[in-house]
């Protein structure tokens, strides 16, 4: 019995003193949209030709956006113009964009409409699709 009352009387304590701190810190509400994707970034925005183009946003220390990176510009590119707008050496564009989450992959058309897009991992299933969309609509 005594050690259920010792065991109310800390508890009571570490209530008390969380309540103190929690009623002495500032509480401010941030929203912050995540993994959100734009939906235009014109190629020639970030160096490419007015053209259908992919484009990486990606960081220097981050293993996911060179595997994307690999990947478009590999066969599954189909030799479409790919962008690696990496956020050391171009940090404007990020917040241009509002790019919040890297490795994000676009696939947009020649007027930088976003056709697809993913944050981390590209589905590639979905990533054959939109190449094909874009060359389908390039080709009309």
């Amino acid at each position: 019995m005594t050690r259920f009352l010792i065991a109310i009387a800390i508890a009571g304590c570490v209530s008390l003193v969380a309540a103190l701190f929690k009623r002495g810190s500032k509480s401010h509400v941030v929203s912050v949209k995540r993994n959100a994707l734009p939906t235009r970034v014109p190629a020639v925005e970030v160096g490419l030709d007015a053209a259908p183009a992919i484009i990486v946003f990606t960081e220097a220390t981050c293993d996911s956006c060179q595997m994307a990176v690999r990947i478009v510009r590999g066969p599954a590119g189909a030799g479409i113009p790919v962008a690696d707008i990496e956020y050391g050496a171009d940090p404007a564009l990020h917040k241009k964009f509002a790019i919040d989450t890297v490795p994000t992959t676009l696939v947009v058309d020649s007027e930088g409409n976003v056709l697809a897009g993913w944050t981390g991992r590209i589905d590639l299933g979905e990533f054959t699709s939109a190449l094909a969309e874009l060359v389908q609509s390039d080709s009309d």
